[in-house]
């Protein structure tokens, strides 16, 4: 088998993925932009809530008018209507005035405070005393108070959850332009590789590798567009990359257990329409088999074959690849500090991920290491979230406090 080429470090995979350039926009309802990436900064096109309304209910006054009210010296004002939901309220209010309100209702011309309900004491003859000194704006939420007209509401880039989508609804917008879903062709490799549903007779497994890849893919917001198994055959292994080049932005392929495949999956993505090997081999564990190429602005990654590594390079690189795509904004990994439970060696001039599993012992967080080889689904299944020893240690000891990277 040829050697790897110069091994390359994660950041500057990484810095690679960063050249490429997101897929092109379109428009979709608002209700099917949940976890989609927004294409272009959203400017509110109108004030929100868009008039002046109360927080509690009470009764809307003039601060002035009941500036210094106490128990012991009550403000008395004359109520002369009430403020209807729904509706402008055809009063304006004068000196000694007031108006019952309740929660979300429009204030009427010349308020701009209100009183809550207790405390108010109506006394007969419409006329209310209070208790309670109010400044101006006092239980009010301005006509421009949650949003502003033309203020930059949501910026580009940003994953769009449940509060962005309800934003969205309560400024009008029927449709918003977020970048295309990426398409993923996965291929698993191996003569020793089955369908899952099939019964291995001795030598063969079930295939793993597809299933996980996909989901993976699928939480980051891509389409499969293809999953197949292939044996260890350059010709039918280039045929299916050749296939999942024309259906999708990204090939994934994993694994192959023969001497010579993983030549094969580097000969084969190079003889791809207008390619480019970019990485061939990364200071990573596990995954240090990691393939990377471009075939004009499309990716072809050659992920190892056993399920540890493949996940893992899977995480780290495939997953910002998507977001990338997309043109997600920033991302923020969720983490949580903890405590290392025992010593993990590691090599230096390699970046380790170690499988840990998070349990809470009072107020911390312990980080047990899930030893074992990267071929084990069992570790990983154990594992719920992993710890980066950087390429410039030999390991990390016991008590040592980590940052653990939640698995999702």
């Amino acid at each position: 088998m040829k050697s790897f080429l110069t091994l390359r470090s994660v950041d500057d995979v990484l810095d690679m993925i960063g050249e490429f350039s997101p897929l092109p926009v379109e428009y979709v309802p608002i209700d099917e932009a949940a976890g989609r990436y927004l294409a272009v900064n959203f400017f509110a096109p109108e004030d929100i809530p868009g008039f002046d309304r109360s927080t509690v209910d009470g009764y809307a006054v003039r601060a002035r008018d009941v500036f210094g009210a106490s128990e012991s010296s009550p403000a008395l004002l004359r109520c002369v209507g009430n403020c209807p939901m729904g509706a402008t309220p055809d009063i304006i209010l004068r000196e000694g005035e007031t108006v019952s309100i309740l929660t979300g209702g429009m204030l009427p011309e010349g308020a701009d405070a209100v009183v809550m309900v207790e405390y108010s004491r109506p006394i007969g003859d419409n006329m209310v005393e209070f208790i309670r000194s109010q400044a101006p704006g006092d239980h009010v939420l301005l006509h421009d108070e949650d949003v502003k007209q033309g203020q930059l509401a949501i910026p580009a880039g940003r994953r769009l959850l449940p509060q962005e989508i309800g934003l969205l609804a309560s400024l009008g917008q029927t449709q918003i332009g977020v970048h295309r879903r990426p398409k993923v062709s996965i291929i698993s490799t191996g003569d020793e590789v089955i369908p899952f549903h099939e019964v291995p007779s001795p030598g063969l497994v079930r295939d793993v590798n597809s299933h996980s890849l996909a989901s993976l893919c699928r939480n980051e917001g891509a389409i499969i567009t293809g999953n197949v198994l292939v044996r260890d055959d350059r010709e039918k292994l280039a045929a299916s990359i050749r296939d999942g080049l024309e259906a999708a932005d990204v090939v994934l392929v994993s694994g192959g257990s023969s001497a010579g495949m993983r030549d094969y999956t580097v000969e084969i993505f190079q003889s791809m329409p207008k390619s480019q090997l970019l990485v061939h081999g990364v200071s990573i564990s596990p995954g240090k088999p990691f393939i990377f190429a471009r075939s004009e602005e499309k990716s072809l990654i050659g992920l190892p074959g056993h399920i540890g590594g493949a996940l893992i390079c899977a995480h780290v690189f495939v997953r910002p690849l998507l977001q990338r795509l997309q043109d997600a904004e920033s991302h923020i990994e969720p983490q949580v500090q903890a405590t290392l439970t025992r010593a993990v060696v590691s090599t230096q001039g390699r970046r380790d991920y170690i499988r840990v599993r998070l349990t809470k012992k009072g107020n911390v967080w312990e980080a047990d290491p899930i030893l074992g080889p990267s071929g084990l689904i069992s570790g990983l299944v154990q594992a719920n979230a992993f710890v980066v020893c950087p390429e410039n240690s030999e390991g990390l000891y016991a008590g040592q406090d980590v940052i653990a990277l939640l698995l999702r």
